[in-house]
This record gives C-alpha cells, structure tokens and sequence, in this order.
C-alpha cells in the first residue's frame, strides 16, 4: 500500500513536469528487492527533443534508447564507459524525457553512492531493468524524507555546446556529503540536510 501511494504521487508529477519530478525524487528511497539502498540526493532531468544533452535530442531513436520513449514509471538503464546509468522516464508514452539518478545517501552513511556509475555499480543494479515497470520491477521508489533545501547547477559531463550545456537542471540535497562533486565547506552533518 505505501510503496502503490508513493509511486501513484510519483506518477501524478513525473506525467507533467520532469523538473518537478527531478525534485520530488530527492529523499525518496531505492528499495530494490526489498532491500533499502538509500535515500536520493542527487538527480537531473534531462528534457527531450529540445534538450541537445538528452539521449532523445532532434527526436533521436534507436534500440539503445527505445526505453526512454516508453510512459511515466519506467525505468532506462545504458551503459557509458562501462558503468550502467539508472533514469526514470517521466514524461507520457513517446515524449522522451528522464530523471538520472546521481547519488544515494547509503544507510550506513558510507559514502559509496556519490556519483551514477558508482552507485549504479555499488547497488548492483544492471541493464536487466531496463524497460520495466516500477511497479512490475525488482527495483522500488517509496517516501523517504524532505529535503530542507534543494540546489541546482548544471549538469555534470554533458558534452553538448550550446545553451543545454550550462542550463541548471541538476538538483541535489544542499550539503549532503553524499552528492557528488561538491565543496567540502559546503558539507553538514547528513542528519542536518532533512526536514
């Protein structure tokens, strides 16, 4: 019942706005096979033909990312340099627009999570997911905590040169040492970083 309510509110979001649904994901937990992974920090959205950043830019389309063109809740999972990349499609059925999931705070406060190639290796999570169904998956999104404060910036190694490359469309959970790529003196304790 709870995991059906955060995935139905999830979906209410995630059907209109991906910028939106990148912010409602921080805090929400990865649970995959029952397991807790962690909460998440760290995503960016990534918007469709118009975004030249976006694996859909120009109305691109092959195998590779057929999954991004599937409806609201799936997941697509690539492989970059050999690490796999976990997105949540959040648009309806051929809009390709996607949440990439950067970062997890981990349940022992280890810092393992702190990058997508790291945490997508550290969780064990492979391209088997890709194309499924939340709710039909191993892998599981439920209410976890608010953040006190949400931060943008660009995204992180976007190879784009134009006005894509520099738009602020990575949120993170403001001084949260298990973001990645963030000033030390910008960090405070984790428990400090949740409402």
């Amino acid at each position: 019942m709870f995991l059906e309510k955060s995935v139905s509110m999830l979906k209410k979001v995630m059907n209109c706005d991906t910028i939106r649904t990148a912010k409602a994901m921080l805090g929400m937990k990865l649970i995959l096979s029952g397991e807790n992974l962690g909460k998440i920090v760290e995503t960016e959205a990534y918007l469709g033909t118009a975004d030249s950043a976006c694996h859909s830019s120009n109305g691109r389309r092959s195998p590779k990312n057929e999954s991004m063109y599937l409806s609201a809740g799936h997941w697509y999972v690539y492989q970059i340099y050999g690490y796999q990349m976990l997105n949540l499609v959040t648009r309806p059925k051929n809009i390709a627009e996607a949440v990439l999931i950067r970062a997890l705070e981990s349940p022992s406060g280890d810092v393992v999570s702190n990058g997508p190639g790291k945490l997508t290796r550290f969780c064990g999570i492979s391209q088997n997911l890709d194309g499924k169904l939340i709710e039909e998956s191993d892998l599981k999104i439920i209410h976890g905590k608010i953040p006190k404060k949400i931060c943008q910036r660009a995204r992180i190694g976007v190879t784009c040169e134009d006005e894509w490359r520099n738009k602020p469309l990575c949120f993170y959970v403001k001084g949260n040492k298990h973001v990645s790529k963030v000033a030390k003196r910008e960090l405070i304790e984790d428990s400090d970083t949740w409402k």
